[in-house]
């Protein structure tokens, strides 16, 4: 069949820009679809389609293009600039795999500054030095701190260091909604991240009505002050609880009201994001420390500017970017976006920023014809509302990536329409599902 690459935008300026995974099948593999329509006849039903219901008081950029000899079968407004949302994901991600290899891996390494004498004393510091990998988990930390105790630390005179100089101090992306920071899908940016920067709270009814509800965090409880003004109520009243955090601060503010009889079932861990994560990732290791008999005489603090040598103590590796991809495409994750961008630019650029990252990208787009005047990336994710778009420009991406080596680690990363990720509620049913 002639294999179709797809691409539209609606939705007024905040266009959603779609692609249609069943026009980019992995070379080799046979395609369930039907015979492609004639050019005259797939505008005409693409043309009523869009002039169907809210899309017709919409602005949509759509082209479609055949691959094998790229031939322009349809478009509409392909050079105009649409607002990517989560498709901004596409633009971070292709340059990353082009420029840093299927292969890549983010490394999270535990140094010291002096000697270890006989009885396990370190006389210095302990290093925690950030690369920036965007899953690190408290499980993994615990690893790191049993390592340490492994190599025969026992007391620590000086101080748990972090180091997150990997990336800038920019915790947030340009023009990022600021009463969205608590959320989940608003984590702050690090190099040095633990749990996607993320507690998880519940919220549980007290033993009678009129008794504020028990509020449990995970998996550091003491990060986070808690101010709770919310109340059980008598059973079969409706759940009101909200939770949230302060802004630019580590207080939660739990509020509203909770039935007497609703049990830890019904009410799901509720993720809010911390406010400087770096901190929190080394308090967490320094906890796992203190689980493996590592006694640290002082409290994490930022590493100085002009360290000393480091030797190195342990080191732990994340996935490598092939499965990182898959971790960041089908469920749509904002902070593991923001964190290959940045490490895009510190790898491509030795500056571990967005904007850096952007210039990485943004020379390999010039090479492969993109029209650089109609395309800007502001954040990673997607969020930013300052990021633009061309239809085009979108398909041209597409087309590179297609015929790059590593196209099927992209290909693989994607949703499946029906099936999982951001589109497993979407498109079943239809001729769309299973791609």
């Amino acid at each position: 069949m002639h294999l179709l690459r797809y691409l539209a935008s609606a939705r007024s300026a905040a266009a959603l820009l779609v692609i249609a995974a069943l026009a980019l099948p992995v070379q080799g593999q046979p395609s369930n679809n039907t015979t492609p329509l004639e050019p005259s006849v797939l505008a005409q039903k693409v043309d009523s389609l869009l002039e169907q219901g809210l899309l017709s008081t919409g602005f949509q950029g759509v082209v479609i293009e055949r691959i094998k000899d790229h031939r322009v079968l349809y478009t509409r407004n392909p050079d105009r600039v649409f607002l990517p949302a989560s498709n901004n994901k596409l633009i971070t991600c292709g340059p990353a795999l082009m420029l840093l290899g299927p292969d890549y891996v983010w490394k999270t390494r535990v140094g010291q500054t002096g000697p270890v004498d006989a009885d396990g004393v370190l006389h210095g510091d302990l290093v925690l030095r950030g690369g920036g990998d965007p899953i690190l988990t408290a499980a993994e930390l615990d690893r790191l701190a049993s390592d340490v105790a492994s190599a025969g630390i026992r007391v620590v005179t000086g101080a748990l260091l972090y180091d997150d100089t990997f990336f800038d101090s920019q915790r947030l992306g340009d023009a990022w909604t600021w009463d969205d920071e608590s959320y989940y899908y608003s984590a702050q940016i690090s190099a040095l991240n633990c749990n996607e920067n993320l507690v998880s709270v519940q919220v549980l009814p007290g033993k009678r009505v009129g008794a504020r509800p028990t509020v449990s965090v995970s998996p550091l409880r003491d990060y986070l002050s808690i101010s709770n003004s919310a109340m059980t109520a008598k059973p079969g009243t409706k759940s009101t609880i909200s939770v949230e955090r302060a802004r630019g601060a580590n207080r939660l503010i739990i509020t509203g009201v909770i039935p007497l009889d609703l049990n830890n079932t019904d009410w799901p861990n509720v993720p809010v994001t911390v406010e400087d994560p770096s901190r929190f990732t080394a308090q967490v290791f320094a906890s796992a420390l203190g689980r493996h008999s590592v006694k640290v005489a002082r409290t994490p603090s930022p590493s100085p500017p002009r360290q000393g040598p480091v030797t190195p103590v342990a080191e732990h590796v994340s996935i490598p970017l092939s499965g990182m991809l898959a971790r960041l495409n089908k469920p749509s994750d904002n902070l593991i976006a923001e964190c290959l961008l940045k490490t895009t630019g510190a790898e491509r650029k030795q500056v571990g920023s967005s904007y850096m990252g952007w210039m990485a990208g943004r020379e390999l787009f010039g090479t492969i014809g993109m029209d650089l005047s109609r395309v800007w990336q502001a954040d990673g994710s997607g969020l930013s509302r300052v990021n633009f778009v061309s239809p085009r420009n979108m398909v041209t991406l597409l087309a590179h990536l297609y015929h790059q080596p590593a196209f099927h680690v992209f290909y693989d990363s994607l949703p499946i329409a029906g099936v999982d990720g951001s589109l497993a509620g979407r498109m079943k049913g239809t001729r769309a599902a299973n791609n």
